[in-house]
């Protein structure tokens, strides 16, 4: 059972749309489950300059403009600290094979999506931000010191996406990992709250997808502790993949610099940018047009085990 309410907002200097929807599961419903839908992507709806979903079939709750990147390559950072849990070098393996899950997903005759995902290296930068007039990073980080949002430990990860609101070009993505709340595990031995299936869902995020109401996919809302029922995909999501980034020609040159320039150093840390020009200057985010930006968060929650007798709680997935 999934439940909806919108909440405007704003945040920071620069005008933001904002909306919110919880998404709740019942113990029944893993009984008597819904009717599966088909994938969604993540879109903008214009009017209300909010997010919703957009879904294949359409449904009566659709808006929108789907979200994607424009470009066929894109980068990735993680914040060298990791995690007292994970390290590093553990980190970058499995999101390593988080992202090729999804960039070598079979859309059929042997061909994939076309879209590369590289991994830029380590960075110092541990905030989720998009910088319009300083360098960017699309960051992957944990929370060790304490989760900063609602939830708590019903939140596994949350992945903030900030794109035009004109046409749901992505600009932005920006992953952080609740390492807080969360006892995290690698591995197949003794399994907790899985990393790799965490990670495999928020790279969906990521990549503009949104939550599906096929609870067999990789993008289903909820995640089963213990389980590692996230980590492949399964035909739903393969179709969403293929559909964001259809196969065409090979990339040849692949760029994966984010939008304004890269930079290991968060905004506060950069030095400033005159207005007249600097390496890091660029025409504002509308493309010629000047569309607001608004920022999509999607978050994985957990649902407790049926065979531990409790009712499962809700998990959250906000928007904007």
């Amino acid at each position: 059972m999934r439940r909806s309410d919108l909440a405007p907002a704003s945040r920071g200097a620069r005008a933001r749309a904002v909306a919110a929807a919880s998404g709740a599961i019942a113990v029944a419903a893993l009984v008597d489950p819904r009717a599966a839908l088909a994938y969604c992507r993540t879109s903008v709806c214009p009017e209300t300059q909010s997010t919703a979903a957009v879904c294949t079939p359409r449904q009566s709750t659709d808006c929108g403009i789907p979200l994607a990147w424009p470009s066929p390559c894109v980068g990735y950072s993680i914040q060298e600290d990791a995690s007292e849990q994970v390290s590093l070098a553990e980190t970058e393996a499995i999101f390593a094979q988080a992202f090729a899950s999804w960039t070598e997903a079979d859309c059929g005759d042997g061909q994939t999506p076309r879209m590369e995902v590289t991994y830029m290296g380590p960075i110092s930068c541990d905030a989720h931000e998009y910088n319009q007039r300083k360098g960017n990073a699309n960051i992957i980080t944990f929370r060790d010191n304490g989760w900063p949002y609602g939830g708590g430990g019903n939140t596994l990860a949350l992945t903030t996406v900030t794109y035009n609101l004109k046409n749901g070009e992505i600009y932005d993505a920006d992953m952080e990992i609740n390492s807080f709340d969360v006892t995290l595990s690698i591995g197949d031995d003794e399994v907790s709250f899985d990393l790799l299936s965490i990670a495999t869902h928020e790279a969906g995020h990521f990549l503009g997808l949104s939550h599906t109401d096929e609870n067999t996919a990789t993008m289903y809302a909820d995640y089963r502790p213990e389980s590692i029922m996230l980590r492949d995909l399964d035909e739903d999501d393969r179709d969403a993949i293929c559909a964001v980034y259809p196969p065409g020609e090979p990339i040849k040159a692949c760029d994966p610099t984010p939008r304004h320039g890269f930079s290991d150093l968060c905004a506060a840390d950069q030095p400033e940018v005159e207005a007249s020009g600097g390496c890091a200057a660029a025409p504002s985010p509308g493309g010629g047009g000047g569309g607001l930006l608004a920022a999509a968060l999607a978050s994985l929650g957990a649902i407790a085990r049926a065979r531990r007798g409790r009712a499962a709680r809700p998990g959250r997935e906000t928007s904007r």
